[in-house]
């Protein structure tokens, strides 16, 4: 294989870093908090996320000495949960006559409704985390150019499960905070007409 040959078959790849995150809160059963979170997700503060994985567990049948795998369940994650972790920015803008804009704030707004930290008791509520893959020229918002959306996937009805902790230490220095938020979600729709 030559470098004419390579560079003729290889497209220029993609890169990790053209990404986007969003939140769709339409036609679902959710709440205030729920539509806040949405509301409050800006890319801007989304410094990690992954195009959620999709597992087919295998059944084996033992066959004389042998195992024969089937197809079993779609799962969407190694350990056999549907969960997705996402990394954000913590930022310092918070609560503003009730409406959380913030997301640290606003994904523990969100998990206390569904479930009261004092009297263990709330509402489920639902939204769509939608996931895509940007072109090498980033988003395009006119809708197909260079920056559009080279993959999507969205998780349907996800919630926050997890929250993870926000470190902070004395001699930690020019570093800024970042937390994980996991949601479990019911499955992923993946795009699969989008163009590469």
């Amino acid at each position: 294989m030559s470098i004419t040959n390579f560079t003729t078959n290889f497209a220029g790849g993609t890169r990790k870093n053209r990404f986007k995150v969003r939140g769709s809160a339409s036609g679902l059963e959710t709440s205030n908090f729920a539509t806040n979170f949405v509301d409050n997700l800006t890319n801007f503060h989304i410094v990690a996320a992954a195009m959620p994985a999709s597992i087919i567990t295998t059944n084996p049948i033992d066959f004389r000495g042998r195992k024969i795998l089937y197809p079993g369940d779609r799962v969407y994650s190694a350990e056999g949960f549907n969960v997705w972790t996402m990394t954000v920015l913590d930022d310092i803008d918070g609560n503003d006559s009730g409406t959380y804009k913030n997301l640290w704030h606003a994904a523990h707004a969100w998990s206390d409704a569904i479930n009261d930290h004092e009297t263990n008791a709330g509402t489920v509520s639902y939204c769509n985390i939608i996931v895509e893959q940007l072109s090498l020229n980033g988003e395009d918002t006119t809708g197909g150019g260079a920056g559009a959306p080279i993959k999507r996937a969205t998780l349907i009805n996800a919630w926050p499960q997890s929250i993870s902790p926000l470190d902070m230490e004395m001699q930690a220095r020019d570093q800024y905070n970042s937390f994980d938020i996991t949601f479990a979600f019911h499955y992923v729709d993946y795009d699969t007409t989008l163009a590469g």
